[in-house]
């Protein structure tokens, strides 16, 4: 005998309400949960209305297991209408540790959406990010390849845990998304004096896609107020843009920039620095000269240790060597 009991296929008997809670409360095992997973989608549409008391009414608990289960079998069983119930129902007032394990519960039924492309399933979605988010809803979400999700798409870069999925999604869009990248790249919030980290984070990313995707020369009025802008990476970022598209007045002015942000760079932003200094020559020359007598003038001992006065030795070296 399987772990959930046997089979409803090979039971002989029609399965009614006795069998599939009795499945549910296997359901409820961590041990043999998944496997009932099967046998009540082997028993078919009268599994739904059980299913959908457990995930809308049933107990909150700190292990989302179950219901992410329950979430599975009813997307098996084509309940699209219970998962969208599910997510458009309003919280039960539990306390931080459940709402977050219920997290995971809402992110499993995002993704088990995305079986249905349609623009009922995308409404819905839409109407759901507007609210708030969740990197499942938001995956789904930029499965659909829509200009109408740019701005939510656009406001989950501001969060850590949907960034990726953002990201991806507005990717996918190319073109369609620059002007909006091009935006929020320029628009700190709630001001540039008083702008929040998650704020920061979202430009961050609108300016490292648009690297990324191309920008065009006529965009650039409305990203070369970011030239004053004091954060590193922010600053690497328009420098990779404006060695594409922007005059040399500008190009000057992003390469020293640039250059004065390298000594507070992440370390994984520096190989970009590097190129995007290289692709600035020669209006990034004068920063870099200057930045290197700077630096041989340390003591030994600091020039030793200065990774940047190595970066732009290497750089300039290979600048000499290049045509």
């Amino acid at each position: 005998m399987n772990p959930a009991g046997r089979k409803c296929a090979d039971s002989g008997i029609r399965p009614g309400d006795p069998e599939v809670r009795r499945l549910l409360t296997c359901l409820q095992s961590l041990i043999n949960g998944q496997s009932a997973i099967g046998e009540l989608v082997a028993c078919g549409q009268i599994a739904i209305p059980p299913l959908r008391e457990f995930l809308l009414s049933g107990r909150i608990t700190s292990v989302p297991q179950p219901r992410m289960w329950a979430v599975e079998a009813l997307a098996l069983l084509g309940a699209r209408d219970v998962l969208m119930e599910y997510l458009q129902a309003p919280g039960r007032g539990v306390d931080a540790q459940l709402e977050f394990a219920e997290d995971a519960v809402r992110n499993t039924a995002g993704r088990r959406l995305s079986a249905w492309r349609d623009d009922r399933t995308f409404e819905m979605l839409l109407d759901f990010c507007r609210k708030r988010n969740l990197p499942g809803v938001i995956e789904t979400l930029a499965e659909f390849e829509r200009p109408e999700a740019i701005p939510c798409l656009d406001r989950a870069l501001e969060d850590d845990m949907c960034r990726i999925a953002a990201e991806d999604g507005l990717g996918r869009l190319g073109p369609a998304a620059r002007n909006a990248l091009a935006l929020s790249a320029a628009t700190p919030l709630p001001n540039a004096g008083e702008e929040t980290p998650s704020s920061l984070r979202r430009r961050r990313s609108a300016l490292r896609l648009l690297a990324a995707l191309g920008v065009e020369p006529r965009s650039w009025a409305e990203l070369r107020g970011l030239l004053t802008e004091r954060d590193p990476e922010l600053a690497a970022r328009l420098a990779q843009i404006a060695s594409c598209i922007a005059n040399r007045r500008d190009r000057i002015s992003a390469a020293a920039g640039l250059v004065a942000a390298l000594d507070r760079l992440p370390w994984f932003v520096r190989k970009e620095a590097e190129e995007a200094l290289a692709a600035l020559a020669p209006e990034s020359m004068p920063a870099i000269d200057a930045e290197l007598f700077r630096r041989s003038s340390k003591p030994p001992r600091a020039r030793a240790c200065d990774e940047v006065l190595r970066m732009l030795l290497r750089l300039k070296t290979t600048l000499r060597q290049s045509p």
